[in-house]
């Protein structure tokens, strides 16, 4: 009867210990799951699998995705997606994506983000000609040029009575 508490109280300790430690996903794994999200039109879940600064371009390619057909639509959700290569240095990662809808082949880059793989997406893997501004510059008052820069003539004090 002993051994059995000793195996019974070893086996819950080991179910304890081992439910905590819970598998982080792969970048194949997070690459393939953000695609199908997209996919499926589902960019709140696409959302969950990108870095925070990649939000605001997930909701730039929702409007663009709103815009399609539905025959194109139907042919994103039907294509195959597979996971061709993936490169893992550090905190950061490549995965490349054969995607049959585009017949081409897609890279997603990847790095960890709290501890998780997360997409890093920018406007240029969304946009192919997208071309960011050279000094991107924040608008100010004292940074302003009027738009009336023609010399004034100085007002005049009231004439003295």
């Amino acid at each position: 009867m002993t051994n059995y508490w000793r195996i019974l109280t070893l086996a819950l300790l080991s179910v304890a210990l081992f439910s905590g430690c819970k598998k982080q996903a792969t970048p194949q794994e997070v690459a393939l799951a953000f695609m199908h999200a997209i996919q499926d039109s589902n960019f709140d879940l696409a959302r969950e699998y990108a870095t925070k600064e990649s939000q605001q371009v997930i909701q730039l390619y929702s409007f663009f995705d709103a815009r399609r057909s539905d025959a194109e639509r139907e042919k994103i959700k039907k294509a195959h997606i597979e996971v061709v290569d993936t490169q893992e240095v550090d905190d950061k990662a490549s995965v490349t994506i054969l995607n049959s809808s585009a017949h081409q082949k897609e890279i997603l880059q990847l790095i960890k983000e709290s501890g998780k793989w997360r997409i890093s997406l920018t406007f240029e893997s969304i946009i192919p000609n997208y071309i960011p501004p050279a000094n991107p510059t924040t608008l100010d008052s004292t940074s302003m040029t009027p738009t009336d820069t023609a010399p004034q003539a100085p007002i005049a004090a009231p004439a003295s009575k």
